[in-house]
């Protein structure tokens, strides 16, 4: 006797056959894309090689979402957009009147001429750190400027104030640049403020990324205040998803008439400013407020940024008075670092490993998240090994448990290696400091992890003479007290299942 199978049957092991053929074939074409893309960064290819192979179909979803970070493609068009702005400034300014060319050549003109007293020159050894003669070989486009005041902000509940006085007291122009906006009473705060000196006239823009600023966005936190006010522009700096997952803007500035600007960690949010937040939710944050000749730098920066994102030509962009005569307000020496796609890539990355070749008795991080690449975590071991006092303090309890995880995975090797890794208690820490020699201080936006290094848009500032590196050192020293120290010996006393957690997360350093 003769069996027959149901064509119902049939056409279901066909249609099988069909989603396996298919999956197989996303899985070499994603393979392909992986091994094209991913060659020079081995470690993050083989694991997503691994994970497209062993969780299929899922496995590309996961890549398609956190692998394809669009760094070269996306890139490319931002260092198009970038490179029209720096046309502008790059101009020879000597070569004929200012009022040829260009308002926006014009502009700059005018611009680099003013700037030209305040540069502190290479030849000046004296007033040349071996960190900065590095960081200039890596990056020779960038000055460092004398003549400038800058003050240590703690927290949001110092920085908003000062932030919110300062918009009140704008004549002519707003600029903010958030990665994080919140549909909260700060942000309320803030932008009702903004929106109240639109309507006085004042010109105000605002730039924020749609991932970290993903709870206003959704709740029409912008459209509210935008609305009928003609002098008020929002945007956002991001890409399409899925790929604004992986790059993102996370820079924090705020410029008010291109005078004044404060930068650093702090967000927009209410958990920065203890007036607003409950204990458990309070992040602990460090700031600063700038005056003097490198606030126009952090304007061009700006500026930069808007011009990717927007269709307005350079002469709408890069107006005279966006950029006032520079004055000398201080004595702090400070030069800008600014980093990402298309701009200054992986500049971040670069800032730190100068800073473990160059430090000769200290080396002091604070970082909210600590995953760098090994070649980081080597060049901090050398630095200890050569007797620098290597410090790093990070927060005991994170919001991001995988990046926790992964940062503990390394603390056996540095440690043995001579550098001292702190954990501060209390209130979540969330800022970005580093110390050279007690002499050299930097803070902004840029985090010791992959994402900062190579992802991220970032924005900091180097500060060299002056009391704020002394600051700084002053500012650590009470976040020490806060602190408890990680000894060898109880890393080794961590159970097996601790142990193989932290271990596993490691792998994933390259995503996080």
């Amino acid at each position: 006797m003769i069996m027959t199978i149901p064509g119902s049957i049939i056409s279901d092991i066909l249609n099988i056959t069909y989603i396996l053929i298919f999956i197989a074939l996303l899985d070499i074409v994603t393979t392909i894309h992986i091994l094209l893309n991913k060659h020079e960064e081995a470690a993050s290819a083989v694991l997503w090689l691994m994970t497209v192979f062993f969780i299929p179909g899922f496995g590309i979803l996961l890549y398609i979402l956190f692998g394809i970070n669009r760094v070269y493609t996306k890139g490319l068009k931002i260092k198009v957009a970038n490179q029209v702005i720096m046309n502008q400034k790059k101009q020879d300014y000597d070569d004929t009147s200012e009022k040829s060319g260009t308002n926006a050549i014009a502009t700059m003109r005018q611009y680099l001429k003013q700037q030209q007293k305040f540069i502190i020159e290479k030849s000046n050894i004296s007033h040349f750190s071996t960190f900065n003669k590095i960081l200039d070989s890596f990056m020779p486009q960038s000055v460092i400027l004398k003549g400038n005041k800058t003050e240590l902000l703690c927290d949001g509940t110092q920085a908003y104030p000062q932030m919110l006085d300062a918009i009140s007291n704008a004549e002519s122009s707003i600029h903010l640049e958030s990665y994080i906006i919140m549909n909260d009473q700060i942000g309320k705060e803030i932008f009702a403020k903004l929106r109240q000196k639109a309507s006085e006239g004042v010109e105000v823009k605002v730039l924020y990324d749609r991932f970290g600023s993903f709870h206003a966005f959704i709740t029409m936190f912008f459209s509210t205040f935008v609305k009928n006010e003609k002098n008020f522009q929002i945007k956002s700096f991001s890409l399409k998803p899925p790929w604004a997952i992986q790059m993102r803007n996370h820079r924090k500035l705020l410029i008010i008439d291109g005078k004044t600007a404060f930068l650093g960690g702090v967000n927009i949010s209410s958990d920065n400013d203890r007036r607003f937040t409950i204990k458990k939710r309070y992040t602990h944050d460090l700031h600063c407020k700038v005056i003097g000749p490198i606030t126009a730098e952090l304007q061009f920066s700006f500026l930069r940024d808007w011009y990717c994102i927007s269709n307005e030509s350079p002469d709408q962009i890069l107006k005279k008075k966006y950029f006032p005569t520079l004055q000398e307000e201080g004595e702090h020496f400070i030069r800008l670092i600014t980093s990402g796609p298309g701009q200054e890539m992986e500049a971040s990355e670069k800032m730190f490993m100068a800073a473990a070749a160059a430090a000769q008795k200290h080396l002091w991080i604070i970082s909210p998240y600590f995953v760098p690449g090994t070649d980081f975590c080597k060049s901090l071991s050398v630095a200890a090994a050569k007797g620098v006092d290597v410090r790093i303090i990070l927060p005991a309890k994170s919001d991001h448990i995988l990046t926790t995880f992964a940062s503990r995975s390394k603390f056996k090797t540095l440690i043995a290696n001579g550098v001292r890794i702190f954990e501060r208690h209390g209130s979540f820490l969330h800022a970005k400091v580093l110390l050279i020699d007690k002499k050299t201080a930097r803070i902004g936006s840029s985090n010791c992890d992959i994402r900062s290094f190579k992802l991220n848009f970032e924005l900091d500032i180097i500060v060299e003479n002056g009391h704020f590196p002394e600051d700084l050192a002053k500012q650590f020293e009470i976040e020490l007290k806060h602190s408890s120290e990680v000894k060898l010996s109880h890393i080794i006393q961590k159970s097996i299942i601790t142990q193989l957690i932290e271990n596993l997360c490691s792998l994933f350093t390259p995503i996080l």
